[in-house]
């Protein structure tokens, strides 16, 4: 699972890097006087030198770039404070970064501004919000300020920022506690806990959802605290306006307000956690919009609303969380569902009928699970069956 989420940030790192360096197959002399060749190496991954008259084609450069990424870079880079939790398109940029300015940056002077962002971020994301501006500090070489690599560290900066999940508003809907843990509030001291009425809101600029669990951990915006939630006490509503979806017409995954279908939105499937968008025309994100699909047809049929407790994990995300590694939310074919302000058991007893994929009883924990396994589908007459057991 570590090699998927590895090999999903040097997929974006390498083109952000040739896009920069260039893709030279003959070694050259650079501005500084050192033999180069590909996309500015200047030392094979062996550890070799590159000599002038040296000649690499362009798959093999690209090979080369791969394994010094992969050997010799994110080894350093994960010594970064809060790294595991960096989204691919972080992860990349710091990698871009570090190809130009080298892998050991973290803590080093001449580094301070940048170092503390990482420093701070990974206690805050709020934090990592000062990063576009911060990369914009390293743009010069040799005390000369360079127009390539002001643009260089602008593109870096845009790759950063499509992880910033913006501003989110919980809205209590019934008497609960934020929670300093994901357990019944009845265990936590007044300490653990604190009383939240109905009607109060709450800005939030991380939520982390938990698998098979109906809580989720979010941030507030302004103090940094971690607190938990139970969802089904809560609604939210991300920054923007609501964007209706097109029939067949691109997702925008990184709008949150966005409906991939009339009764789901992209916030609910991501859990509002932009690290979790799957690639336009990508395998997941077929299986999302058919298993949207599927929930328009049950909350139709069911004729109340129904809330989302987790969706889509991409497989970093998955194994940062503790889901289990078979898990078809990593393929975008499950979410786990309640009834709003109705019984789960009735629920459950419901869909049981008319379910034909996998079917998971979590009402004990205030969720029904629902995936798509076997071309699973809802079949309005009440005589359908799941086909099978649920993985979470």
């Amino acid at each position: 699972m570590y090699q998927l989420a590895l090999q999903a940030t040097i997929a974006l790192a390498i083109p952000l890097i040739e896009g920069f360096e260039g893709v030279e197959t003959n070694a050259y002399v650079d501005n500084v006087g050192v033999p180069t060749i590909c996309a500015g190496m200047t030392r094979y991954p062996d550890g070799s030198p590159v000599r002038i008259g040296d000649k690499c084609s362009r798959p093999v450069c690209r090979a080369y770039l791969q394994t010094m990424i992969e050997e010799k870079y994110i080894p350093k880079l994960m010594n970064i404070p809060g790294w595991e939790r960096l989204g691919k398109c972080r992860r990349a940029a710091l990698v871009s970064f570090a190809w130009n300015l080298g892998p050991n940056f973290y803590g080093r002077d001449g580094f301070e501004s940048i170092s503390e962002v990482l420093r701070a971020g990974a206690k805050n994301p709020e934090e990592y919000r000062r990063m576009p501006e911060v990369l914009g500090l390293y743009t010069k070489a040799k005390g000369v300020e360079l127009e390539g690599l002001k643009i260089r560290r602008a593109e870096e900066g845009r790759v950063w920022s499509r992880e910033d999940d913006g501003e989110m508003i919980f809205s209590c809907s019934i008497a609960t506690f934020l929670q300093k843990a994901p357990i019944s509030s009845r265990y936590l001291s007044s300490e653990g806990r604190q009383g939240i009425e109905p009607g109060e809101t709450i800005e939030v600029v991380a939520a982390d959802s938990l698998p098979a669990s109906p809580y989720q951990w979010i941030t507030i915006k302004g103090s940094g605290e971690r607190w938990t939630v139970y969802q089904p006490h809560w609604l939210v509503k991300a920054e923007g306006e609501e964007v209706e979806p097109v029939e067949g017409g691109p997702i925008d995954w990184s709008n949150f307000n966005q409906r991939i279908t009339k009764y789901l939105t992209v916030g609910e499937v991501l859990q509002w956690d932009s690290r979790r968008r799957p690639s336009n025309g990508s395998k997941e994100e077929e299986e999302i919009i058919s298993l949207a699909k599927q929930f328009d047809l049950i909350r139709e049929a069911w004729g109340g609303p129904i809330g989302v407790v987790s969706g889509y994990r991409p497989d970093a995300v998955n194994r940062e969380v503790g889901g289990v590694a078979a898990s078809y939310h990593i393929r975008g074919m499950a979410l786990d569902v309640y009834p709003v302000g109705e019984s789960c058991k009735a629920f459950h007893k419901w869909l049981s009928r008319r379910w034909t994929g996998g079917l998971g009883d979590g009402c004990s924990r205030g969720f029904v699970h629902i995936d798509t396994r076997d071309e699973g589908r809802f079949a309005p007459r009440a005589d359908a069956r799941p086909c099978c057991v649920w993985s979470y």
